[in-house]
């Protein structure tokens, strides 16, 4: 099992990431010492969200990622010496007793959320990219569209890796989320149909897209998951 610590709401929102790897037999154990500590110990201003790991490479092996996400100065606080008490303590050195590899881990930020709801069946896609002033149209595009153009079968959010993360050569992280898993496999169909009944929206996308310069950008790692609970 993998867990690791995930995205938040805008730039000044943060996220820490940390992968690692569980035998399937200890799964239930990890997830019930998570469980058990985050719901007696919440963080203030800070987002926990633990997902099951649905669909990956052989490359990149973890089976569940916990997200920690939240404005800077709760975020702060997260790493300061007062949090690592005694408590915060014991159950790391639990945890760790079950944890077969730590996989990767990761810091950085999110530039935007289409959503506050959240949408529990997760498509990541982890890009590098080569130039910032094309990578900021691109994220200006998303967001203008998202926000004009609101689709209620998906949620959409990107952000930025500032260090670490599942490839050295990545920078940037995508969210596409579904409600159900039958959201997910009607997706193209979805995307299709709004396009045929919003001609704006397909006209306006085709213009910006235009715009934007996509030989800098590289898919590095994809892969899928399902929330399990957040605290």
């Amino acid at each position: 099992m993998i867990l690791c610590f995930s995205f938040s709401f805008s730039q000044s929102n943060r996220f820490s990431a940390y992968a690692v790897k569980v035998a399937p037999e200890n799964e239930e154990m990890v997830v019930k010492l998570i469980d058990d500590y985050f719901t007696d110990n919440k963080v203030e201003g800070v987002t926990v969200s633990l997902y099951a790991i649905m669909f990956t490479a052989a490359d990149l092996n973890f089976t569940h990622e916990l997200i920690f996400s939240g404005e800077k100065a709760a975020m702060a606080k997260l790493y300061s010496p007062e949090f690592g008490d005694t408590s915060w303590q014991l159950f790391s050195s639990k945890l760790n007793a079950f944890i077969e590899e730590n996989v990767f881990s990761a810091n950085g930020w999110r530039f935007y959320q289409s959503s506050e709801d959240v949408y529990p069946f997760q498509m990541v896609s982890i890009i590098s990219s080569e130039d910032n002033a094309e990578l900021r149209k691109w994220r200006m595009m998303v967001r203008d569209l998202n926000e004009k153009y609101p689709r209620e079968f998906r949620s959409f959010a990107t952000g930025g890796i500032s260090v670490g993360g599942p490839d050295s050569d990545a920078s940037v992280w995508n969210v596409v989320g579904y409600k159900t898993y039958a959201d997910y496999l009607d997706g193209w169909q979805n995307n299709q149909k709004f396009s045929e009944e919003n001609p704006k929206f397909a006209k306006e996308r085709e213009e910006r897209n235009s715009e934007v310069d996509y030989t800098g950008f590289e898919l590095e790692k994809k892969f899928m998951r399902l929330l399990v609970k957040q605290w």
